[in-house]
């Protein structure tokens, strides 16, 4: 007969689970990862007290941190003891739910032309992600030091610093992916400085407003590198898009919040 759930513990559940399987189910790599699940949340922790955001937020580090088919198995495991563990009234809620599971990933194309789409940036702007992307790893180690500390504290159960670090954690790792994706797919655009007769990424446009006859500056750039403030629009903005692969002496529609302004192209150089 199972203990009231309010005195299970993570790492109690998980032996019930594990004992509960049959002999070729229970494997190494099974148990395993469930232990690291319960390292993660708290092997003290009571089961019941578990928080959908914290499911959740393994699921993220686990489908981060792993090849994607690996990480596939191990979070399918996890899954699969969440739901053991509502089925015997370990947990109230349904804690599988928050557990996703990575899509399996495609095998790369011989064909370039039918690979993923690559995006263009300027030399600058893959410098500027570069950077970026190294500060956010070394976040990685200092948060680890939190969450450590905070697991430290017996009383997990309202262990809010355990739960931010952890949250921290999470985003961080994903914003780290996705930094790393964006730099597998860039194509550095040539922005010698040469005169170009159509407008593309990394141009430096000079427009009139037809209306105000007021001269702006612009460089094209790729959303990534962004930044109005030092003149720089995305090639996907409205006026990025009006500008693309036109022309000096031609004159082009943007629509804004404020109504359509009609420029007129006078310089441009990449």
């Amino acid at each position: 007969m199972l203990e009231p759930s309010q005195t299970v513990t993570l790492l109690d559940a998980v032996g019930i689970y594990v004992s509960s399987l049959k002999t070729k189910a229970a494997n190494a790599p099974s148990q395993q990862e469930l232990l690291r699940f319960a390292r993660w949340c708290g092997s003290d922790r009571v089961i019941a007290d578990i928080q959908p955001s914290v499911v959740e937020n393994y699921g993220t580090q686990a489908a981060s941190s792993a090849a994607r088919t690996d990480a596939s198995d191990r979070l399918r495991e996890v899954r699969k003891f969440l739901t053991f563990a509502l089925k015997k009234g370990l947990i109230e809620q349904n804690l599988a739910q928050h557990i996703r599971i990575p899509k399996a990933k495609v095998p790369p194309r011989t064909d370039r032309s039918e690979g993923p789409a690559a995006i263009e940036m300027t030399a600058d702007g893959r410098a500027q992600i570069e950077g970026e992307l190294e500060v956010l790893r070394t976040k990685r180690g200092p948060l680890a030091v939190d969450i450590r500390r905070a697991a430290a504290d017996k009383d997990v159960r309202e262990n809010a610093p355990l739960e931010a670090a952890r949250e921290q954690l999470g985003q961080l790792e994903s914003r780290i992916t996705d930094f790393e994706r964006t730099l597998e797919a860039a194509v550095i655009v040539d922005t010698s400085g040469k005169r170009s007769k159509s407008i593309g990424m990394g141009s430096k446009v000079v427009l009139k407003d037809l209306d105000s006859g007021r001269e702006t500056t612009y460089t094209v750039v790729s959303a990534f590198e962004a930044n109005p403030l030092e003149g720089k629009i995305s090639d996907a903005s409205p006026v990025g898009k009006a500008l693309i692969n036109q022309a000096v002496g031609q004159r082009v529609r943007v629509s804004t919040p404020r109504g359509t302004v009609k420029y007129q192209i006078k310089r441009v150089t990449s």
